[in-house]
């Protein structure tokens, strides 16, 4: 039976017999290649005319050229008998570098908003969820592959240090795509392959797919059914985990959103022994910010 290494960061990692690091690395060359390919016909027409920060479920994957965005986000911890620990919080940036080109600094892991409590500044200390202050960092590189008036589709490449302390580093590669139901509603989903590239012994590589229902209740105001699914590629029957959650988005002006979520975290994934299916928890406040 596989031995799991617990990262209470949303990037959890397996035990498993060593396999070909070449193959992987050529993954993550490749994947990451077509992230940061050269720019062609940069000028990318904007889905609305409404001021930044409305109408956000018809717009595209993408910050447009010239946009500086942060989302600082909250984390609180609500599982059982573990409420507040740990609360965290994690801001992640975002520059637009052209409208098809996207590049960032995260604390965040590959399940987006839907990251667990525990990544970025860790707050409530050793004994309360935190076994560091500090130990994760991310850079982030989006590039858009099609803008169609129903499917946005961006190359979606990532380097994850999951642990500063340990050493652990982890390569993601995927895609993001938005498909617009209609003018008020859109399916999302980010899937992606988590490739560790330290300890590989120890760390399992990782599968990411967060998914989100999302719906425009009036122009400044969105409202998203979050789930999908993450686990270890090598053992993931026994491992994966499947979130349930609803978010709120409201803009204040169009350099500002304030939102909030509530999940069950691994509400239809494969529980531990003994665990009841609502016992992890979490909620989040954030802020996105843009210039």
């Amino acid at each position: 039976m596989a031995r799991r290494v617990h990262r209470d960061v949303g990037m959890s990692s397996y035990k498993y017999p060593l396999v070909s690091l070449r193959a992987r690395l050529g993954l993550v060359v490749v994947g990451l290649g077509v992230a940061v390919s050269p720019v062609i016909a940069d000028e990318v027409e904007p889905t609305t005319n409404a001021p930044a920060g409305e109408q956000a479920v018809v717009r595209g994957i993408q910050a447009p050229a010239g946009m500086l965005a942060a989302r600082i986000a909250l984390d609180i911890s609500m599982s059982k008998a573990r409420f507040g620990k740990p609360i965290s919080i994690m801001p992640d940036i975002f520059y637009g570098v052209t409208d098809r080109l996207q590049v960032g600094l995260v604390h965040s892991g590959p399940m987006g908003w839907q990251t667990r409590p525990g990544a970025g500044l860790c707050l409530t200390g050793t004994d309360n969820g935190c076994p560091h202050v500090y130990d994760n960092v991310g850079a982030d590189v989006m590039y858009g592959l099609l803008y169609g008036d129903q499917l946005h589709l961006s190359a979606h490449g990532s380097l994850y240090v999951t642990s500063i302390d340990a050493g652990w580093v982890m390569a993601a590669v995927g895609a993001t795509a938005k498909l617009h139901l209609s003018d008020s509603a859109a399916l999302s989903a980010d899937p992606q392959l988590g490739i560790q590239l330290a300890d590989r012994d120890l760390l399992d590589d990782q599968l990411y797919v967060p998914v989100e229902l999302q719906y425009q209740l009036a122009a400044p105001t969105s409202v998203k059914l979050l789930t999908g699914v993450s686990g270890g590629l090598q053992h993931l029957g026994d491992t994966y985990q499947v979130p349930v959650g609803i978010g709120v988005v409201q803009n204040l002006t169009p350099a500002v959103d304030i939102g909030a979520r509530v999940s069950i975290d691994n509400l239809l994934g494969k529980q531990a022994t003994g665990a009841g299916r609502a016992d992890e928890r979490s909620a989040m406040l954030l802020v996105n910010l843009r210039h």
